[in-house]
Order: C-alpha cells, then sequence, then structure tokens
C-alpha cells in the first residue's frame, strides 16, 4: 500500500505533474509543445517526463511523448479522486446542518446538487430560489418547519390562480404563524377550498423538504432553527428519500379543514 500512496503522492503534490500528465493525456506531443502548455521551467518538464516514463505511464516515440495504456488508467482514477474529494469538500459545510438521523440514504447521492448556501450576504437570494423551485412544477409536496407571508403567498398564487396540485404538512406552530397574519390567513382559508390542496398538521415534522413534480429541495437550518441555505436534487434515492419522509409525517398528520378555521 506504501508504494500505491506513492505514486498518488507523486502526482498530488505537483500541479506541474498533473498538467503534464493530462496535457499527454489529451494528445502525443514533443517536449518542446510540452512547455508551452505547461507553465514550468526546461529542467522541471524533462524531469516529470523522465519520472512519468519510469513508472511507464508514458513512452517516447521519436520526438513525441504519448500515454500508455497503464497511464490512462492511473491517469482517469486519479481524476476520478480529485473529483470525489472536490464534490465532499462542496458538501461539507452544508452537510453540518443536515440532521445525522435523518441522512439515511448514501451521501454520495447530493454530489451534483444545487447547494445554496447563506454566507452572510444577501438572504433573498435563497428566498428567491425556494419561490423559483415552488414555481417549476404542476405537483408539489412537502413538509414544513418554517414559514413566511411571501411563501403563503407563492402557494396561493399557484393553487387558487393556477392549477398546482399542493399537499403539505406543517406543525402546529407554522399554522398558528399563518393564521395570526391576516393576509396569510385569508390567502390559507381560500387555499383550502381549492379540490387539489390539502394541509395536515403534525406536531413532530424533523425539517423542512418539498417535492416538486420529481426534484427534491432541502432546507438546512442549525440547531435554533435559524436557515442556514438549502440543497436542490433530482437523484433518484433522495426523490425516494423525501417522499418517504412525505408520507410518514403525513400518515401522523391531521388534516387541516377550512371549515374548523372558519368556525
Amino acid at each position: 500500500m506504501d508504494a500505491a500512496l506513492d505514486d498518488i503522492a507523486f502526482l498530488a503534490n505537483s500541479e506541474n505533474r498533473v498538467a503534464a500528465f493530462e496535457t499527454l493525456v489529451e494528445a502525443p506531443r514533443p517536449r518542446s509543445e510540452l512547455l508551452d502548455r505547461v507553465d514550468a521551467s526546461r529542467v522541471t518538464i524533462t524531469r516529470i517526463l523522465r519520472e512519468l516514463e519510469d513508472r511507464d505511464w508514458i513512452t517516447r516515440s521519436g520526438r513525441e511523448y504519448e500515454v500508455t495504456p497503464l497511464g490512462e488508467w492511473v491517469h482517469d482514477e486519479f481524476i476520478r479522486l480529485v473529483d470525489e474529494m472536490e464534490a465532499e469538500r462542496r458538501l461539507h459545510e452544508p452537510l453540518q446542518w443536515f440532521p445525522s438521523e435523518l441522512l439515511t440514504f448514501d451521501v454520495r447521492c447530493l454530489r451534483d446538487a444545487e447547494l445554496v448556501m447563506l454566507d452572510g450576504g444577501d438572504a433573498t437570494v435563497f428566498i428567491r430560489r425556494v419561490l423559483e423551485f415552488h414555481r417549476s412544477g404542476d405537483h408539489v409536496r412537502g413538509v414544513a418547519t418554517v414559514v413566511a407571508p411571501v411563501f403563503v403567498e407563492n402557494h396561493w398564487e399557484s393553487t387558487v390562480h393556477g392549477e398546482t396540485r399542493l399537499k403539505m404538512v406543517i406543525t402546529p406552530e407554522v399554522l398558528d404563524i399563518v393564521l395570526n397574519h391576516p393576509t396569510s390567513a385569508r390567502q390559507f382559508r381560500e387555499m383550502l377550498a381549492e379540490e387539489e390542496t390539502r394541509f395536515y398538521t403534525y406536531e413532530d415534522v424533523p425539517m423542512s423538504v418539498g417535492i416538486v413534480d420529481g426534484t427534491v429541495g432541502i432546507n438546512l437550518t442549525d440547531e435554533q432553527g435559524v436557515i442556514k441555505g438549502g440543497i436542490v436534487s433530482d437523484n433518484a434515492a433522495v426523490y425516494e428519500w423525501a417522499v418517504d419522509l412525505f408520507e410518514t409525517c403525513r400518515e401522523e398528520a391531521r388534516p387541516v379543514t377550512r371549515e374548523e378555521l372558519t368556525g
């Protein structure tokens, strides 16, 4: 294993080696062309070529150097490892806000997900993305622990004035917040009158997750409930996880009726 780690370190510890190696993977080239394409001295390029040859990753044919089949294999696997580590670094911060007990799918399913993080900048960027996400399909399901008038209005426009099918499980606290805001309360009651709109309340909703057609939006919050950002994914496993979370909460939830609110 030490020899394998040495080979990994040989590439990982030098951007010039990786650049020269990748340049030769693209096409056979003479040393003079490598000097034009890689930002390194003639001495460095000469040493790199010799080291790659010693490992049988490249070979020389006349004036040109070309990658061997073994070298192509090493290159592809090294780049794959780099890609995986870059994905891990991209997800490292967001996943600290994802409750570990709820992360029951392979975390690698999120490697291509869209991340919308709040980094102290404009919070409206996140809000606009949530609104856009909820308007992006015809069938919206979800569970919610937070609410804002702009989100209620967005759902009201897409259901009462549109054709969106909406089913949401919310906490009793969310319902109270909605009903104590006059405009949101009116819009909420009008949504309940729609045939394709259903709301339910459940005390133990663990986090806010939305499902729009086949895409999932996940809100990330800290221990105090402060929103830190969100994840948008169309991965099949993440979708199955979100649907299972929604259905589990809905089975335990109580339907909200328009009659009880007007009464």
